[in-house]
């Protein structure tokens, strides 16, 4: 996550209150609320656990009480340090500022959609919070993501970058790998839940494997524009975000393979690293 300076730079940016800021900042971060400040039926002095309220499902009760014991700038706060939390690790994964924007959207809308499923008072006015919090970030959203980019302690090297980007890419691999070989779970394009534990030591073997194969690639020019892949990795995401098909990803996938002949190289690491990750585990045999 962002450091605390970075987060007070950016509630300076906004114009949002400092003090009541600090204040969210460790309710989220170093001191959560008690659950029986949350949920009325707990009692004792047991604290819910850390960026508690960033879920979907959680946020309408970090909202009431923040709400009622901060105010409206305390909401402004709270939505803000989440936001941020939320870009650091999209930049993380690779992600363009158009598409940040986008997701950082999608975020707020969500938080929006769950709380108006509650119908008290504390709710009443959370539309035009939220909006009006989502505006704030739009009006200052490239100096914002800088600012979190530039405090940063996350590796952002390229190879970093496109393993990460490439998450869904790895999972598609696999997932196709082991329905071959009789995984499938109960529906669609997934695998069988009964492997979740080996599948997780396979995949983080993908990954590994893949940032060997692609520093040797682009030490020795296999890949010749790790920008430009990134670029094609986010154009597939882009083509993909409202699809609900498998074979539609597939397509977009092929497609930009054609295109960027760096990407299929990619594809054809990842297909690769996949196979030997799965030499090495217990489905080898099969």
């Amino acid at each position: 996550m962002p450091n605390l300076a970075t987060h007070k730079k950016v509630y300076e940016m906004l114009g949002y209150n400092a003090v009541v800021c600090e204040e969210i900042d460790k309710l989220i971060d170093v001191e959560p609320p008690l659950f029986r400040e949350i949920f009325s039926e707990s009692t004792g002095e047991k604290r819910l656990w850390k960026n508690f309220g960033f879920r979907k499902v959680e946020f309408p009760l970090m909202y009431r009480y923040v709400l009622k014991n901060f105010g409206l700038e305390g909401i402004k706060c709270l939505v803000t340090h989440y936001v941020l939390d939320y870009i650091e690790g999209l930049l993380y994964k690779g992600f363009d500022i158009n598409m940040i924007k986008d997701e950082v959207k999608a975020l707020i809308s969500s938080y929006i959609e769950e709380c108006n499923v509650h119908k008290e008072d504390d709710f009443a006015e959370v539309n035009n919070i939220l909006l009006q919090v989502f505006k704030d970030l739009l009006n200052r959203f490239d100096d914002i993501a800088q600012a979190v980019k530039s405090s940063s302690s996350l590796d952002t090297s390229p190879i970093e970058l496109i393993v990460n980007a490439s998450t869904d890419l790895i999972s598609i691999e696999l997932h196709s790998a082991l329905i071959a070989k009789g995984y499938r779970g109960k529906s669609g394009f997934t695998v069988s839940s009964s492997i979740f534990n080996e599948y997780m030591r396979i995949y983080n073997k993908v990954r590994r494997l893949l940032k060997q194969t692609l520093n040797e690639a682009l030490r020795n020019r296999i890949i010749v524009d790790p920008q430009g892949l990134l670029e094609s990795i986010n154009n597939v995401k882009k083509q993909t975000a409202e699809t609900r098909t498998i074979g539609d990803v597939i397509q977009a996938v092929k497609e930009e393979g054609i295109k960027n002949y760096d990407f299929y190289k990619l594809l054809e690491m990842i297909k690769h690293c996949v196979e030997e990750a799965i030499k090495s585990s217990s489905f080898s045999s099969l």
